[in-house]
């Protein structure tokens, strides 16, 4: 009976691995296996060219924490993350709360508003580079009727990551506005009548009702937006290319470079590798505040 039982025991816990087989072959192959190459990568010297590899210890790293461009692109990178997430998620917060209160019209504005979220992203930022031309430019034209002389907003070090953190929350604060709708839809109404009918104004019942319950889509919202940022690659590299003098130039952009334009494969490693433990620390920051912030009752 007893060897039944394990063999049955056996059979169950080879069942549900047999079927998971798959999906954990290609977590291994396209996740476990590029990120321990890559942390191995960051303490070797590789230029792609040649097959050799040869072992440099902490080097790489060392070279990054005495380079100016890496200090500038890791400033950038911080930077970029608070011009864009607060702007977009009070963006995406308001329109959410003004498409719930319209009785008429609120798919299209949906519509609208989300388009950019799904359009690409070489095009949005080729059409933006169009609008920022200083000459040419809607955006310097528009500036122009209210009397203000507009700048060369991608060529300045003054204004090129402004102009860049302008085109993300344009492009993300649509996504935004559509999981908050999500979360206002799920809230009980009958928590608003009867805070309605205690005396509670508009803005009591937003500041202790509605932000409270959206607190779990608020902070996934946060987590997302800052995942994203930090891999903010393609509008750098279609309206900025990282300049000018390295002003826009983030993380992940300058990691492009060590790799494909300075075949410098090991510095590009070990870049990721900051990356990704700087994306860790602040996700489990962000969690542990969640304990006492979240409310998800």
């Amino acid at each position: 009976m007893t060897k039944l039982t394990n063999s049955y025991r056996r059979k169950m816990l080879f069942l549900p691995l047999l079927f998971l087989a798959p999906a954990l072959l290609l977590y291994a192959v396209f996740f476990v296996y590029p990120f321990l190459f890559t942390f191995l990568l960051s303490f070797q010297q590789w230029d792609m060219i040649h097959p050799e590899r040869s072992f440099v210890g902490w080097s790489n790293y060392a070279s990054l924490l005495r380079d100016e461009v890496f200090w500038k692109a890791l400033r950038n990178t911080f930077l970029y993350l608070l011009m864009t997430i607060p702007i977009s998620i009070t963006l995406g917060l308001g329109l959410a709360l003004l498409m719930e209160s319209l009785l008429r019209g609120r798919t299209i504005y949906r519509f609208i508003f989300y388009l950019p979220v799904v359009s690409s992203i070489a095009v949005i930022a080729i059409i933006w580079s169009l609008m920022y031309d200083d000459q040419h430019g809607i955006v310097n034209q528009l500036l122009a009727l209210l009397g203000i002389d507009g700048p060369n907003w991608l060529s300045q070090s003054s204004t090129s990551l402004w102009a860049v953190a302008i085109v993300g929350i344009w492009k993300s604060f649509g996504y935004e506005m559509l999981l908050f709708i999500s979360g206002l839809k799920s809230i009980d109404k009958g928590l608003y009548e009867a805070a309605a009918i205690d005396g509670a104004s508009r803005w009591r019942r937003l500041f202790h009702l509605t932000l409270p319950l959206l607190s779990p889509i608020t902070m996934f919202i946060v987590v997302m937006s800052i995942i994203s940022s930090f891999q903010n690659f393609a509008l750098i590299q279609i309206m900025t290319d990282g300049g000018p003098n390295n002003s826009s130039n983030v993380l992940v952009y300058q990691l492009y470079q060590e790799a494909f334009r300075f075949f410098s494969v090991g510095k590009a490693a070990a870049i990721s590798v900051i990356l990704f433990a700087l994306v860790l620390f602040i996700t489990v920051v962000q969690l542990r505040i969640s304990r006492n912030t979240v409310h998800y009752n």
